[in-house]
């Protein structure tokens, strides 16, 4: 996990956006720690889509603020929720895929034999649909957006999995109701 790893809280660039007259009430998201806008609004018209397909698809991850943006946009007013996972699926080149899979109210506890059923589900997903390709994993509770026992725990049991199928797991992001980190990336 990384020491420094990007902070996003949710609270505070609202109110950045709302002293730069852009308004935290149109929906726009910081993408940095510093607080700069980002130019596109969150979601459209609060479903988390945009006529039909992820806005977010076919755009090409550089770092992990990029795959906070990124998560940050699918998983939208779901961060307000009960546990839950969610996997971006990535290309080769790090391109977003329009393959999300989010699974809902997962136990706080992860079970073993529930990540290595997961991960093989994800490594016939990479090998079918993006060879050479990885996941984005975002760890997502109303209470979450930092590194707790729910990130920690399905974290190193993902990982375990992960190793085991040869998946490649390129960032990690807690996403919570008001704040949002990258807990690691592999960039």
């Amino acid at each position: 996990m990384d020491d420094d790893a990007t902070r996003h809280s949710m609270a505070e660039n609202d109110s950045a956006a709302d002293d730069e007259g852009r308004g935290g009430a149109d929906g726009s998201w910081a993408t940095d720690p510093d607080g700069d806008l980002a130019d596109e609004s969150r979601l459209d018209g609060g479903t988390g889509t945009e006529d039909d397909a992820l806005p977010v698809t076919g755009r090409i991850l550089d770092d992990g603020r990029d795959a906070l943006d990124v998560l940050l946009r699918v998983v939208g007013p779901e961060c307000d929720g009960p546990p839950a996972l969610w996997f971006l699926v990535l290309d080769a080149t790090d391109r977003v895929l329009p393959l999300v899979l989010p699974i809902a109210e997962v136990p706080i506890v992860p079970d073993a034999v529930v990540c290595a059923n997961l991960v093989h589900v994800l490594a016939s997903v990479l090998e079918h649909d993006a060879p050479g390709g990885s996941v984005v994993v975002g760890y997502v509770r109303r209470g979450g957006g930092d590194l707790g026992a729910f990130e920690a725990g399905w974290s190193a049991a993902l990982q375990v999995s992960a190793q085991r199928e040869v998946v490649r797991i390129r960032a990690e992001a807690a996403i919570g109701r008001d704040r949002a980190r990258i807990l690691s990336t592999s960039w």
